[in-house]
């Protein structure tokens, strides 16, 4: 895809399954990426250096602290004189039956899925706008990693899919005000992806992995790398007239799986 050379990544949740197959797509056309993470220093950096030796670099990052974001952010800007695509990938995910949602459990995953993007999208915003039009007449391009539940509803997962909901809707305001600023805004929308926390659960849940291999037409979780090739599309000057849009890769979940 053209125009991915030398471009300026900050990805939150970069160290994740699928942060870094992202990151790894972005790195092998040229980028420069930073992953934002929780993990511990030395970790973070060795997870970095693992995909590339001098094109990857790490910060720590907690999307539920505004001052982590805007250090990283502080930590990017300095590093890599800006940035040009910002990757929301942080995200957590507490299954419970709706009449046993705890308070607790709602709020961290709204503060996490949808506060976390709000403000990694701000502060990544306010950056881009310092930076000169591409070729593409853009400044920068913020994607959010949503999911098909934005749009479907799934058993237990009434905190999850309204986070992603309302990171959807939100996505589509921010396209809305910052196009003349020349930045996108989109979500790319995995379905059951065979990676982080969709995985961990896959593996240990019998139920849901029962009802999520009923659920996909084609028959299959997909991979990380399976779903970064959007990210890439969506940075790209390929992509550079979308904007507001989902991008759902999802095997055909969401058109709801029929015997006949």
């Amino acid at each position: 895809m053209k125009g991915l050379e030398n471009k300026r990544v900050f990805i939150s949740g970069g160290c994740g399954d699928i942060g870094r197959a992202v990151a790894a797509r972005f790195l092998a056309a040229d980028a420069k990426v930073i992953l934002g993470d929780l993990l511990k220093s030395e970790d973070g950096w060795n997870r970095a250096k693992s995909l590339h030796s001098s094109h990857a670099l790490y910060v720590p990052c907690d999307v539920t602290s505004a001052a982590s974001i805007e250090a990283a952010c502080s930590f990017t800007e300095r590093e890599l004189k800006g940035i040009d695509v910002a990757i929301c990938c942080a995200g957590m995910v507490a299954n419970e039956p709706f009449v046993q949602i705890t308070e607790e459990n709602w709020m961290r995953t709204l503060d996490v899925n949808l506060t976390g993007s709000l403000r990694v999208a701000q502060a990544a915003a306010r950056l881009m706008m310092k930076n000169p039009r591409d070729e593409g007449k853009r400044r920068g391009v913020v994607i959010f990693t949503g999911s098909w539940v934005q749009a479907m509803p799934w058993p237990e997962g009434g905190s999850y899919c309204a986070s992603k909901a309302g990171q959807e809707m939100l996505m589509k305001v921010m396209a809305q005000e910052l196009a003349p600023h020349g930045i996108t805004c989109n979500i790319v929308a995995p379905g059951i992806v065979y990676a982080g926390l969709s995985r961990s659960i896959y593996d240990r849940d019998a139920l849901f992995r029962q009802r999520a291999d009923q659920t996909i037409p084609l028959g299959r979780l997909c991979s990380a790398e399976e779903v970064a090739g959007a990210f890439l599309y969506l940075a790209s000057l390929d992509g550079a007239y979308v904007t507001g849009s989902s991008i759902v890769i999802d095997g055909g979940a969401s058109l709801v799986k029929r015997n006949t």
